[in-house]
């Protein structure tokens, strides 16, 4: 059977079930859109970005010097204004140090690839 899907129409007969599998999740999420009754559960998550983000403890932790941390992108005028608490990281640079923190590895392959 034809489905109509915005402006164009989609035949389900002949699709590989993961293919259906989608356009019936589409047409759901679709008709939820349209603010029909569903049967979708809407979760929303707001991320968790720290205010107030200890640079010098981070950095300290990894045994590197200023200089040194400076591979993950930051200046060093950056690095040393936030230790000397002059200046704050902004929401980005926050969420970074977030992840240098956990996971620094994964920082320096990206931005070393």
């Amino acid at each position: 059977m034809a489905r109509p899907i915005g402006k164009q129409t989609i035949r389900k007969r002949g699709l590989s079930p993961v293919a259906r599998g989608i356009l019936e999740s589409l047409e759901e999420y679709a008709a939820y859109r349209r603010g029909e009754k569903t049967g979708i559960k809407v979760v929303r998550v707001s991320p968790k970005v720290p205010e107030d983000v200890d640079v010098k403890s981070i950095r300290s932790k990894l045994g590197m010097t200023q200089e040194q941390f400076t591979n993950f992108g930051f200046s060093l005028s950056a690095i040393r204004h936030w230790e000397a608490h002059r200046r704050m990281p902004e929401g980005p640079a926050r969420v970074l140090l977030m992840v240098i923190d956990r996971n620094p590895s994964v920082v320096l392959e990206a931005l070393h690839r």
